[in-house]
């Protein structure tokens, strides 16, 4: 049956909000030509945000009337700076007509201790509109406006919470060994797959989806088909995840651009080190990913037939290779070993997102 909802959890700076409005801010344009208005709830939540341009040396933001009396906050994004909006604002009240009731998203992120716009392992807010996300389910609801769409919950910003996509937007790109996913909609992912999302600059409608990995049915390394010496087919196409950003390779020294993905088994997981082995199985040609306490960790479980996904953190990587195996040498993979592995998003060096793919062959 189809649930009739109004509101859902766009992104984890976005949120569909009521179109009337009850009060206008002038912010005065010190710095740039665009700002971000941003709403927290009595938690510290982020539930509402709003792109706003200069106009005759000011910033005009509208914001719903749902959002009275909650702290709001604005951020310049020529000087990525943060400022409190009551604090160099005045409200000026319009009149509107009064807002319909909003039912509460199907899925919330747990509240934070204080306000904060993204985790922290984000350096900048580009860093977090750009990270993956890791799908759970997908439903087929209706909106306010009784049109069809999907409801996509997933695991984004080390929270579950469930975004609201139109019914014929279609997968901007995909990776070479699921190229055919490119133009398909959203009825088409499945538990496990990571995508990546883009909203408009206002933040009420999702715009791109980008496919980036499936996990395979067979093992990746002993199965029978030859994904790349750095796995690049299962989640890039000529060499780009989502036709933009760099593929680590083994054996190389790591490209200087900020963004880039690896992939690979877990060979060992040393303190904040954790090293990627490909299918030769020699930790000298290994990939070193640099993780941080607060790296975002998810996890796919995929030895049932319904692929189990959790948020997870650090302590969950693991390895199923005995350490005694490297010192004779590069690791022989065969079917006698379980194996884990990993899709790791890079930004400056640092992983920023993990996600997990364990127990193959198990």
């Amino acid at each position: 049956m189809k649930k009739k909802i109004i509101a859902l959890v766009l992104a984890a700076s976005a949120v569909m909000g009521s179109a009337a409005f009850a009060q206008t801010f002038k912010l005065e344009s010190t710095a740039g030509t665009k700002a971000i208005v941003m709403c927290y709830d009595e938690n510290g939540k982020l539930v509402y945000s709003k792109l706003c341009k200069a106009e005759n040396g000011s910033f005009e933001a509208d914001i719903p009337s749902e959002y009275d009396g909650m702290r709001k906050r604005v951020y310049y994004v020529d000087t990525k700076k943060f400022k409190d909006l009551t604090a160099e604002s005045t409200p000026t009240p319009s009149a509107t007509a009064k807002p319909e009731a909003t039912a509460k998203p199907t899925a919330t992120p747990k509240p934070t201790s204080k306000p904060s716009e993204y985790p922290p392992i984000y350096e900048k807010a580009v860093d977090a509109i750009y990270a993956p996300a890791l799908v759970k389910d997908i439903e087929t609801r209706t909106n306010s406006n009784d049109e069809d769409m999907y409801a996509v919950t997933l695991f984004y910003h080390g929270k579950e919470m469930t975004i609201g996509i139109e019914e014929d937007l279609t997968i901007s790109t995909a990776p070479e060994e699921y190229s055919s996913m490119k133009g398909k909609t959203m009825d088409s992912l499945q538990r496990g797959d990571v995508i990546c999302l883009t909203a408009n600059v206002a933040g009420d409608t999702i715009r791109t989806v980008d496919f980036i990995f499936r996990p395979t049915e067979e093992d990746i390394v002993t199965g029978d088909t030859d994904y790349g010496t750095n796995f690049e087919k299962l989640f890039a196409a000529n060499n780009k995840v989502a036709n933009q950003w760099t593929v680590m390779k083994y054996g190389e020294k790591p490209s200087s651009d900020r963004y880039q993905y690896a992939f690979g088994i877990i060979g060992k997981k040393d303190g904040n080190v954790l090293t990627l082995i490909n299918k030769d199985g020699d930790e000298d040609n290994a990939i070193e990913v640099d993780m941080q306490s607060d790296t975002m960790v998810y996890t796919c479980a995929v030895d049932g037939k319904e692929y189990e996904v959790e948020i997870g953190d650090t302590s969950s990587i693991e390895t199923t290779i005995p350490k005694s195996m490297f010192d004779r040498g590069p690791v022989e993979l065969n079917d006698d070993y379980s194996y884990n592995y990993a899709l790791v998003r890079m930004v400056d060096g640092i992983a920023t997102d993990i996600v997990l793919y364990n127990n193959y062959n198990n």
